[in-house]
């Protein structure tokens, strides 16, 4: 059976189509919603298996994060990959190799949008795209503990879009990032909010734990804030447990910690010098405690910096 359209004419139509919507004289194709969000999702590693990102064990020990940046390059590949697949005539070909820019460019939009999508937030489109990703994996048993663990990625004091935040086993965390930072921190879920001690390894001081003290809205001191002395450093009370119990090192000696609370805050941190209940309640405060990574000027390796608290200091 003999086709009634002549194949040579409707090959130049689909070729003068392209080339109008190509220079713009015809609206260039729009990629389809789902098309958009699969492929969006495969450039972000879902569906990517464990082994193509870690591919040797010993590259990731247990108690390990390792910084990364994700090659764009190799990203454009996947989504060729991909697009291959429905590639069946050579109108399609012609198509991809027109607008493969336009492909890319859409999917880029579609990144830093995937997350609020998945999550259900509304969030503006991206003014820019196409930038740098980096990342990070976590394995520790912090992850398997603290299931709301939050991450901060920071450069220039700004926080970075979260393109992926996801546990890929129960122990190891995936995170990837809009752009490079020069800091990174760990904090725990807010709900970790407690009353605590800190204990002293090795006692020290003649003391067996310590904590930060806090200000109690006296003696120009705000109420929760941690105190400094002059050289800058966290002001800290000391205590023991109780010697002669049943069961030492389990009960604490709550008269020296309280005089010793007393002795080491500054002159008005305390209304008449007296520590009321409330007053101790509040520097035994445990707050959601925050670990902080400085990339310094590069982008790995990444170094350790000092362990602060979200707006504390502890060690």
């Amino acid at each position: 059976m003999q086709s009634l359209t002549n194949r040579t004419d409707v090959y130049s139509d689909i070729a003068q189509a392209l080339v109008q919507a190509h220079s713009g004289e015809l609206p260039k194709p729009i990629l389809p919603e789902a098309l958009k969000q699969q492929l969006a999702q495969l450039s972000l590693l879902y569906g990517v298996p464990v082994d193509y990102m870690v591919p040797d064990i010993r590259l990731l020990p247990t108690e390990s994060m390792r910084f990364f940046y994700l090659d764009r390059n190799w990203l454009d590949r996947l989504i060729d990959g991909a697009m291959s697949v429905g590639v069946l005539s050579t109108q399609d070909a012609v198509f991809n190799l027109a607008f493969f820019k336009d492909i890319y460019q859409q999917v880029d939009q579609a990144q830093v949008m995937l997350r609020s999508t998945l999550r259900g937030v509304t969030q503006a489109p991206p003014t820019v795209s196409g930038g740098p990703i980096t990342g990070l994996i976590f394995r520790s048993q912090v992850v398997a503990d603290f299931p709301g663990l939050e991450v901060q990625p920071l450069s220039n004091g700004t926080l970075l879009p979260i393109l992926r935040m996801d546990t890929l086993s129960p122990n190891v965390l995936l995170c990837l990032f809009d752009g490079v930072p020069d800091q990174v921190e760990l904090i725990q879920p807010g709900e970790g909010l407690q009353l605590g001690l800190f204990p002293n390894d090795p006692p020290r001081n003649g003391s067996d734990f310590h904590l930060f003290l806090r200000g109690l809205g006296e003696g120009g001191y705000p109420a929760g804030e941690q105190i400094q002395n002059r050289q800058g450093e966290k002001l800290r009370g000391y205590g023991a447990y109780r010697a002669g119990t049943e069961q030492p090192g389990r009960v604490v000696d709550i008269t020296g910690l309280v005089n010793n609370i007393k002795t080491t805050l500054p002159d008005g941190a305390l209304k008449d010098n007296v520590l009321t209940a409330g007053g101790f309640a509040i520097q035994l405060t445990k707050t959601a405690q925050k670990q902080s990574y400085d990339t310094a000027d590069n982008f790995p390796p990444c170094r350790p910096s000092t362990t602060t608290g979200s707006t504390d200091s502890h060690e």
